[in-house]
Order: C-alpha cells, then structure tokens, then sequence
C-alpha cells in the first residue's frame, strides 16, 4: 500500500500564484473519499499535439522530445525549462497495471544510481538509499474522478541531485490507458504546475 504522508507543496499553499492553480476545499465523494478540485488560474499560450490519435495540449514554449512505440507501449516525452517533465505512457487497457503498481514501478525504475568521478557505480547503505513518499488523491474534473498519486524524493545521494517533485495520473479510453507523469525539481514546481495541469485536463487516449 501506498505511504499516505501528508505534503506541502508552494502551489497548494499560494492561491493566487501566476500560472498556477486555484485549490479549492477538500470534498468528499459518495464513499467518504477526498476529492480536490482545481482550476487553471492563468491563460497559458498552448499548443496542441494530435498524432496517432493522441490529442493534448501543451505549453507553446515545450518541446515534444519523442514519440515512440517499445514492446507495445507508446512513449511521449514533452520538456519545458527547469528540466520540466511530463511523459505519457499508453498501454492496451487489458494489459494496463493500476496506476499504485504503475507508480511504484516507475519510481523503482528510475531511481539514480551515483556513481564516482570514475563513473563507477559507488555502494551505498541501503539505510541510505532514497525514501520515497507517495500521497494519494481523488481528483474531479468535468463530474469525472480521476486517483492522482503524488511522490516526493529527498534531497540526494552521493552528491546526485534528483528530481524531487512527480505526480501519476491514468485516463482511459475504451481500448487504451495512458498513464501521465509530470516531474519537476520541488522549486520550480510553482512555475510549471500550471503546464502540468494543461497536459493532465486535455489528455485522450487514442480511441
């Protein structure tokens, strides 16, 4: 099961930040769950991308890195400044994992590995080894509710910084899952949220 630690981030705690989001009051759902509601606070120059049945905005200042297709998983990585990040991975929806297990695998698969200034890898105490924190949330956008996982990364590991700041969504359509994952490094999180959030409400999966 997921960690459920409580975060704070500068974009849930300033309201009325340029280019960023609006966060309403928790509410609850039929089931007791908590659902946050956002809205974009600011107008952000778009772009839209539409291939392959793929369709979503993004910010007309990133770059759309790749699009690509390994093993029958669909890759898209788009990048703005500060090192931004939101990658799109669509699977077919009969073999897609939760977006839990999606999460934690991701995060396992992408941890740094520091290593010296001779490039060899450097051993370190597991006790030392980065601690993920995960935090779960129900999201409603449009009457929809959507599990949006968020995780942070401490600091860093032998003199590697990481990124220290990613959320997880998953959209589905009738054939396909595309899972969402939005990383920034914590500080510039403020900058970027918005970005992010124009990916996360425009996203569709390929029909």
């Amino acid at each position: 099961m997921l960690s459920m630690r409580p975060l704070l981030f500068s974009c849930l705690i300033g309201l009325t930040i340029t280019a960023c989001e609006k966060v309403e009051e928790p509410v609850k759902d039929e089931q007791g769950n908590e659902l946050v509601k956002v809205s974009l606070e600011t107008a952000i120059p778009s772009t839209t991308y539409d291939e392959g049945g793929l369709l979503f905005d993004y910010p007309s200042d990133w770059t759309v890195l790749e699009d690509s297709v390994q093993d029958s998983v669909r890759y898209v990585f788009v990048e703005g400044a500060d090192e931004a990040l939101s990658v799109i991975q669509i699977f077919r929806k009969d073999e897609a994992p939760t977006l839990e297990d999606f999460s934690l695998s991701y995060s396992e698969q992408t941890q740094v590995a520091p290593v010296s200034a001779e490039g060899e890898p450097l051993e370190i105490d597991p006790s030392a080894a980065l601690q993920s924190d995960f935090m779960a949330i129900t999201r409603d956008l449009n009457g929809i509710s959507y599990e949006w996982i968020v995780e942070t990364i401490p600091g860093s590991v032998g003199g590697v910084n990481t990124n220290d700041y990613r959320e997880y969504f998953r959209k589905d359509s009738e054939r396909f899952s595309a899972f969402l994952i939005n990383q920034v490094d914590k500080d510039a999180l403020d900058k970027h949220e918005g970005s992010f959030e124009m990916i996360f409400r425009t996203l569709q999966p390929m029909e």
